[in-house]
């Protein structure tokens, strides 16, 4: 009898997420653009954004990348601003103590493979860096794999590679 409440309990949260998801994606449709956000952030003129996309209209590639390539943000703008176009907060991990336990939370190749790492954690949570804000079917594994609720924060990706560095291959 407990397992079946259980399982109403779960099936009724996955329900939930899901919805909560598919309104998310009626929200893509009204997400700023990442040239507005630097802008309205004042790292980023209407001169400079309108001069990349003439570039990227003629050239191709990703409009962040040729900002940066151009100099007119540096990486960490980009990232602080990407993480509020997707509603993911920006941790600098060069500056954060990571926890050297985390080794035993995911393997190293499951990091390696989504381009994040678990940093730290308590109880409840695992705490993950991702390179890809998007990546949802990698944090429902993570979920799965700690039995924790990942708290999702958005990170370079060579510090992310740093970390992974660090947890995997430096600590005894």
């Amino acid at each position: 009898m407990a397992d079946k409440k259980l399982k109403i309990l779960y099936n009724l949260c996955r329900y939930l997420e899901i919805r909560k998801l598919n309104r998310g994606d009626m929200d893509l449709k009204k997400k700023k653009k990442i040239g507005e956000i630097l802008i309205e952030d004042g790292l980023l003129s209407k001169a400079q954004l309108e001069e990349a996309l003439v570039f990227q209209k003629e050239k191709g590639g990703l409009i962040g990348k040729i900002l940066i390539e151009k100099k007119f943000v540096d990486e960490e703008s980009l990232m602080g601003a990407l993480g509020k176009q997707f509603k993911v907060p920006y941790i600098p991990l060069k500056s954060y103590a990571v926890n050297p336990d985390m080794a035993g939370m995911l393997s190293a190749d499951f990091c390696h493979e989504n381009s994040m790492v678990a940093f730290d954690c308590d109880h409840k949570k695992v705490y993950v860096a991702v390179a890809d804000p998007m990546c949802d079917a990698a944090v429902e594994k993570v979920r799965t794999m700690t039995g924790r609720i990942p708290q999702v924060f958005l990170a370079r990706i060579s510090e992310i590679l740093n970390v992974i560095y660090f947890i995997y291959h430096e600590t005894p």
